[in-house]
């Protein structure tokens, strides 16, 4: 059984001392939300692509043109967050070839107009990884 390295997923990870609802409400359709909670007096909102997307890219690029869209009352939403980050998941893998994936340089740019972070999380293989594949 082989288990190569992949991408997994990018979740938007949202941070604020005001509720989120407004943003989760303009985006409905367009995201999933994977968590919307208040925590120690901060509101966190985790939201993944409602449609399943294989590469880190383009991924990014559906997230940027679902914000860059957004109606002014929900920016300011999403300017008012205390962070705001772009967490990309990867599958370590077990086996060759090595992952090789670039966010490029026009997308770091627009991600950084949008004040966000970028987070890396890199799963460790599990031996019941490659059972399921």
């Amino acid at each position: 059984m082989t288990a190569p390295a992949q991408f997994r997923n990018l979740d938007v990870v949202l941070r604020s001392s005001s509720n989120l609802s407004a943003l989760v409400e303009y985006l409905d359709e367009r995201v999933f939300v994977i968590s919307d909670q208040e925590y120690e007096g901060q509101f966190i909102l985790v939201l993944e692509l409602a449609e399943q997307v294989q590469e880190a890219q383009l991924c990014t690029q559906q997230f940027l043109t679902i914000i860059d869209a957004l109606p002014d009352a929900a920016m300011d939403v999403w300017r008012a967050c205390t962070s705001r980050t772009f967490s990309y998941g990867f599958d370590g893998g077990a086996d060759h070839p090595a992952l090789d994936t670039t966010i490029s340089a026009d997308l770091l740019r627009r991600i950084a107009r949008i004040d966000a972070d970028i987070g890396i999380t890199v799963y460790p293989f599990r031996q019941s990884q490659a059972l399921h594949r």
